[in-house]
């Protein structure tokens, strides 16, 4: 018994300068993306809390009223490097409804990532290109497969979306993009959701190792 409660209280001691040394890197590369943030509040739920206080990656993340985006900071890593894919395509503002809000996977109890701060859905899209598109109106289901991700739009604006679409889907960033191809329940929104910063595979190993 007291060798089981030394070993782990020894895994408590190592674990917790890794939890830290993994928190440090987030931030860092957060800085190194020059992405504009406060860290905290305090959010239960969320391990690393970040409160989004600009544009991410040249593109600006609107919801209803004036509520703070706050997030994993995994999440707004991704969405920051992500930006590109976005603005290469026409878009510069995303309108989203749930960020980090706790409630379980529809018809499970299984908690879903937006308990933790680690999931996103973005409803409609705008910017120089477009005045605005909808995943609702706009999205082209059926299209692409496992070799040609595009496919053939029939529009600009279901092109504008596949792409973005195909280019996060495809960078290894996200651990989901859903679509309305998903399941009906995402017939207006992507959901876009990320690993915690210790599981990503993305990063570079003196990113996300101690």
């Amino acid at each position: 018994m007291r060798r089981t409660l030394a070993a782990l209280a020894a895994t408590v001691v190592l674990c917790a300068p890794v939890a830290a040394r993994a928190a440090h890197a987030c931030l860092d590369a957060l800085a190194a993306l020059d992405v504009p943030h406060r860290t905290g509040p305090k959010t239960k739920g969320i391990v690393q809390p970040i409160e989004v206080t600009g544009t991410l990656g040249g593109v600006v993340w609107r919801t209803w009223g004036t509520r703070a985006l706050v997030l994993d900071c995994s999440l707004v890593e991704a969405l920051a490097r992500a930006g590109r894919y976005f603005v290469e395509a026409g878009v510069t503002e995303v309108f989203y409804s749930s960020a980090h809000q706790r409630r379980n996977i529809r018809g499970t109890s299984r908690p879903s990532s937006h308990s933790y701060g680690l999931a996103i859905d973005a409803h409609w899209f705008r910017g120089p290109t477009f005045e605005k598109l909808t995943v609702e109106d706009d999205w082209e289901q059926g299209l692409g497969d496992g070799y040609d991700c595009l496919g053939q739009p029939l529009t600009g604006g279901g092109s504008a979306l596949r792409t973005v679409f195909c280019r996060m889907d495809r960078s290894g960033t996200f651990k989901h993009i859903l679509t309305p191809d998903y399941d009906p329940d995402h017939h207006n929104h992507f959901h876009i959701e990320v690993r915690p910063w210790g599981e990503r595979t993305d990063l570079a190993p003196a990113v996300t190792s101690p």
